[in-house]
């Protein structure tokens, strides 16, 4: 796969997941019905290391990513390079505060 660069800034763009989306919507009779009937959207999510921007494609067009489905997506700690979850607000390891929290 080609790198993929920044809309609003120009970095190289990181994979982060791979995730379903829900489509369908709630209604006022059927309420959440229309959604279990609508299905899901497979999408590859990356993300700008430098601002933030998420950037969604669909999914299918990048088989190659390694990361599963329902996998925790992580980040990389600037300061001593660990890989942790993306939803910590501080590296594990050293501590550092996580950019992306």
């Amino acid at each position: 796969m080609e790198k993929l660069n920044c809309l609003r800034c120009g970095a190289e763009m990181k994979f982060l997941a791979r995730e379903k989306i829900q489509l369908g919507q709630t209604g006022w009779f059927l309420g959440d019905l229309g959604n279990l009937l609508a299905g899901a959207l497979e999408t590859a999510i990356f993300t700008c290391p430098k601002c933030g921007k998420l950037e969604f494609f669909q999914g299918d067009l990048f088989d190659d990513e390694g990361v599963e489905t329902g996998k925790m997506a992580e980040t990389t700690c600037p300061k001593c390079g660990i890989c942790y979850e993306l939803d910590s607000p501080k590296c594990p390891h050293c501590g550092a505060k996580n950019e992306n929290w």
